[in-house]
């Protein structure tokens, strides 16, 4: 039944922020949702409108029958932050929704919390889901040696704030994989683009050198030799990634003087085609590793240690994420300021061969 009598469908608001890795990680939430709202709920994502090419949510979900469409406003910035606060509450007073449900990220402050609370019932929203603060000190707990502990993965985190509000979560359900799916006709046009460019009927690898933060970068020369090792295997390397990769994409493959650079070429669901198309991905701390991930493509993973451990690492088993633990770990900045950033310069060539290995072993 719907909880406004003049609607015929109860109206969801799905609070989300970030892009492609924060929208992969929510799909266990919206999982929750739709199941506790019901197939006839009409469920949007209230979202940031990025201001650069990265993908919108509604774009990663695509197909998924988990939402029905989006809302979006304006990034907070400088002056304009209470123009955009007006702007938003006008368009959700108007907009009359019965719920919204919170899954923003967990180490969200809780007076950001308490405030975005405050904001959406001043915006009329009678049903309020899932407005609890995680505790700041998670984040920052560390052993003996002074590294980083491992914290829960912000999937559960997102679930375990929706039960506080009585959805129900199903864990093996709600976090059981493939999380998105690429429709069949999106998968017969990567399988005939790739038809066109590769050499031979050669294993395919997904290499995605690229991350929005300049701190979770590894050595581009290190991306080289690693393809170099796999070509010597015959080996066929796709790269994948948004338009940021396609210089670092023509770079490889010069270099190589093989290859494919698929950076910036399809959309979300058509790169995701392509990922699926691939017997693993090498990728960074970004949302390209986080969907190959969520389509049951092993990953090898490289993080810096600017976050704790386990938080965003890609959902599943069949991955290896590789770290290089440093006193500075948890900085959470976007620029290193240590000279040489060593906690990436430090996870060696031979440790992402060896780990590249072990999943090429499993998978052949």
């Amino acid at each position: 039944m719907s909880l406004n009598p003049k609607r015929a469908k109860t109206l969801v608001l799905v609070y989300q922020i970030g892009s492609l890795g924060d929208t992969v990680v929510s799909v266990p939430s919206y999982r929750a949702v739709r199941r506790h709202f019901g197939p006839d709920a009409d469920i949007r994502v209230l979202h940031n409108a990025p201001r650069d090419s990265r993908a919108l949510p509604h774009q990663v979900l695509e197909g998924s029958g988990l939402v029905n469409g989006s809302v979006t406003f304006e990034q907070f910035s400088g002056r304009s932050t209470w123009k955009t606060w007006i702007e938003l509450w006008s368009k959700l007073r108007a907009l009359k929704a019965d719920a919204i449900v919170y899954v923003a990220p967990g180490e969200r402050c809780p007076s950001s919390v308490r405030r975005d609370r405050l904001f959406f019932r001043l915006c009329g929203i009678p049903q309020r889901i899932g407005f609890h603060a995680v505790d700041p000190k998670v984040f920052d707990t560390r052993d003996a040696a002074g590294r980083l502990s491992t914290v829960p993965h912000e999937a559960i985190m997102r679930l375990d704030r929706l039960e506080q509000d009585g959805i129900e979560e199903r864990r093996s359900f709600d976090m059981g994989l493939p999380l998105l799916a690429v429709p069949i006709h999106k998968s017969d046009e990567a399988r005939l683009w790739l038809e066109g460019k590769c050499r031979s009927e050669k294993m395919q690898v997904a290499v995605c050198p690229g991350a929005n933060q300049s701190a979770k970068f590894w050595p581009i020369e290190r991306f080289e030799e690693i393809g170099r090792r796999l070509i010597s295997l015959g080996m066929e390397i796709i790269i994948i990634g948004g338009p940021a990769e396609k210089e670092a994409g023509d770079r490889l493959v010069s270099a190589w003087g093989q290859g494919i650079n698929a950076a910036g070429q399809f959309s979300v669901i058509g790169s995701a085609a392509l990922i699926s198309k691939c017997c693993l991905l090498l990728g960074l701390d970004t949302g390209t590793t986080h969907l190959a991930a969520a389509l049951g493509v092993p990953c090898v993973a490289l993080y810096a240690d600017r976050d704790a451990p386990g938080q965003w690492e890609p959902l599943g088993e069949s991955h290896l994420v590789l770290r290089h633990p440093m006193p500075c770990g948890g900085c959470g900045v976007d620029l290193c300021p240590v000279p040489g950033h060593p906690c990436m310069t430090g996870i060696h060539v031979d440790q992402v061969w060896a780990a590249v290995q072990e999943i090429l072993g499993r998978v052949s």
